[in-house]
């Protein structure tokens, strides 16, 4: 069998495990798994226990499907504790002037961003270089092999809170998992769903997932642009459960099966019967009116995605339109939509045969499963570009291990733990929030949302400041 790598997204509405190869043809997804998920708001881990025992299910489906263990994967994380941060262009005076400019020189300039100084609690894990300048060259995207005495360099630094890298690494622990990387989840989003050329002449990727809605600007394969809308497929639908007067589960039901993102294009003359909340009758509700409720909220997310591309500067550079994924994509017509709000030419993304095997699960293709497909993605170029490998992903089922209790284990007092595998996850996850230089090109970051009934969104959290893109 190839060499297998192992994602996971812990997402706001689902856990996602996936495990994939290389081939020919791309990235096949040979196991995908799949659980509901508990303990997560918007995107951030609030309950360790819950979160394990939600990813917990979903590695069992991943396992029993390739018969082996998942022992290490690669790890997303998004939400509201992400930052961006545009610091000061970075000086370097070179003391080899005469010397062409090495990968080495600017791997140690981009590895030096790492401690830039944020905030307290705060840790950079993600920099993306935009450009440099080399003596009177202004704006080279790659310094390599050019002379100079002095080099400028900027980037866009990603900064997440510390104690959300530890919820990460506590809920991966408890299922003996040994964190790879921690991966920004729009940016394996990005890599599902875009295709080279839209990266390269401007594109927008809106991934609309659960809690939250991901705002990504791309323009000549740099990420320009991050924000972050705390708003996504959960806000709809609250919105039905407190419009229709209905339980969560019956209206996420009708979202799905008979949801309207654009009330033009709803039928007016059909009906929908809503089951009543105890021994009432059933209530009727017109499609129209149903598909008016989905597109208040649905406006309400477009017309942030054009405030964030207005901030980027790059809205008049944006060559090939938006891209939406992610859950809340899904909803009927949602393309109109965006198409009539924001004025771009929109299409729906999943990840398809640009991206990975056809002959990949089912499962892997839905708009659902980008961030997790595109994580391994990430994992197989950073294995072709900068010649690492992650031994070990995956074992046999059977390898030998040793008892310890868990009390978070649903179904027994006890679980299987490899062997040392408690001072390796503890290592892991030091080295793990940190991309590599060059995926670093492609990183992703979050900035906050608009208006004030976005404001208060987050429990009265200030999220919005005017001096900085904290989110």
């Amino acid at each position: 069998m190839k060499d297998l790598i192992a994602a996971i997204d812990l997402g706001t509405t689902k856990v996602v495990a996936v495990v994939g190869e290389k081939t020919n043809l791309g990235v096949k997804v040979v196991a995908y798994g799949e659980a509901p998920s508990r303990g997560i708001k918007r995107g951030r881990i609030e309950n360790v226990k819950f979160a394990h025992q939600a990813l917990e299910k979903a590695l069992r489906k991943v396992e029993e499907q390739i018969n082996m263990k998942v022992r290490k994967a690669f790890v997303g994380i998004a939400g509201q504790d992400i930052k961006c941060i545009s610091p000061e262009p970075f000086q370097i005076q070179r003391k080899d002037v005469n010397a062409l400019i090495s990968e080495q020189e600017i791997m140690e300039i981009t590895e030096s961003t790492y401690h830039t100084f944020v905030e307290d609690g705060y840790k950079v894990f993600y920099s993306v270089p935009q450009s440099y300048n080399v003596d009177n060259y202004m704006s080279v995207s790659e310094p390599v092999g050019m002379l100079g005495r002095n080099i400028v360099a900027r980037y866009k630094l990603f900064a997440g809170k510390e104690n959300s890298l530890r919820m990460i690494n506590s809920t991966l622990g408890l299922s003996n998992i040994e964190p790879i990387e921690i991966v920004l989840e729009p940016i394996a989003s990005a890599k599902a769903v875009l295709t080279e050329d839209e990266m390269e002449v401007g594109s927008i990727l809106v991934d609309i997932g659960g809690g939250t809605t991901d705002v990504i600007v791309y323009h000549h394969n740099i990420i320009r642009y991050a924000g972050i809308i705390p708003f996504g497929g959960n806000s709809v639908t609250e919105d039905i459960c407190t419009g229709c007067g209905i339980a969560a589960e019956k209206a996420e039901h009708i979202k799905t099966n008979y949801g309207c993102s654009f009330s033009d294009y709803a039928d007016p003359s059909q009906k929908i019967i809503i089951p009543s909340i105890g021994s009432g009758n059933n209530k009727e509700i017109q499609l129209k009116t149903l598909s008016r409720i989905i597109q208040a909220r649905m406006e309400e997310i477009m017309e942030a995605v054009c405030w964030h591309v207005e901030q980027s500067g790059f809205k008049n550079v944006i060559r090939s339109g938006m891209v939406l994924t992610g859950g809340g994509s899904k909803i009927a017509n949602l393309s109109n939509l965006a198409d009539f709000v924001t004025g771009f030419e929109t299409r729906l993304g999943s990840p398809n045969a640009f991206a990975i095997d056809p002959s990949s699960c089912e499962e892997a293709k839905d708009s659902t499963a980008s961030t997790a497909v595109g994580m391994l993605i990430h994992a197989f170029q950073r294995m072709e570009d900068d010649g690492v490998f992650f031994p070990g992903c995956v074992t046999d089922i059977k390898q030998q291990a040793t008892v310890v209790e868990n009390p978070y284990h649903e179904d027994s007092e006890a679980v299987l733990v490899e062997s040392g595998a408690t001072e390796k996850t503890a290592e892991a996850a030091d080295n793990g929030t940190k991309g590599s230089t060059k995926s670093g090109r492609k990183g992703w970051g979050f900035f906050a949302g608009v208006k004030n009934s976005i404001k208060n969104a987050l429990d009265g959290e200030n999220l919005f400041s005017s001096d900085s893109n904290d989110v």
